[in-house]
């Protein structure tokens, strides 16, 4: 799976000019917390509503009332956008893309051109991100989930998938979790069935300890 296949194509933009109180109200009015600014197709930066309220208040609380108000219907995007954006290419894989939002505690993915790197072609959230992930991890699908407690401590995890294919029973996802701190690596698969009752009870008597979760 790819960052194209998932990202936001419709991208509202603005851009550097755009008066400060103009792109609170876009984002207000169009429900989105992040704004890129473009000026003639090159990409410039990002405006997010975190960076609204962080930047402008606390630097203009020294003025009076009066003197704030004419600031704010001067004050530009330009002046408070970021300009260094975390970008990626259509063609990143949303395994890699989900890993260095995180490495870098980024909330949004700006896509770009392949070819040419300050042209957006789309936009991606952690939000969806997040629900690309639990698509790729089966959350909500119905089904039996097994969650096999340290496998390679009684053998492995192929041993695990023989047994759930004589039983005929197809899996929808398998993968592989180390809870932070624990260090031990647990299975997590995914069956598509209702009574996983007699291939637990095989893989118990091969010494595997599990947990059963019905969806």
């Amino acid at each position: 799976m790819y960052i194209k296949e998932y990202m936001r194509t419709n991208v509202i933009t603005v851009n550097s000019d755009t008066l400060f109180h103009t792109a609170e109200g876009i984002m207000r009015g169009n429900r989105i917390r992040r704004l890129p600014v473009v000026d003639r197709g090159k990409l410039l930066g990002l405006v997010t509503e975190d960076k609204l309220r962080e930047l402008a208040p606390p630097a203009l609380t020294h003025l009076r009332i009066r003197e704030l108000d004419e600031v704010l219907e001067k004050l530009k995007v330009s002046d408070v956008m970021e300009t260094k954006l975390f970008t990626l290419t259509p063609d990143t894989s949303v395994e890699q893309a989900v890993s260095q939002a995180q490495e870098r505690k980024i909330g949004t993915i700006l896509v770009v051109d392949k070819d040419k790197s300050d042209k957006l072609v789309g936009i991606c959230t952690t939000t969806d991100l997040y629900k690309v992930t639990t698509e790729m991890l089966g959350f909500g699908q119905p089904g039996v989930r097994l969650h096999i407690l340290e496998p390679s401590k009684v053998g492995s995890t192929r041993d695990v998938v023989d047994v759930i294919n004589k039983q005929g029973v197809k899996i929808l996802s398998l993968f592989h979790v180390t809870p932070p701190g624990v260090g031990k690596e647990d299975c997590i698969i995914h069956l598509d069935t209702k009574d996983a009752s007699q291939i637990i009870r095989e893989l118990r008597s091969k010494g595997y300890e599990m947990e059963e979760r019905i969806y």
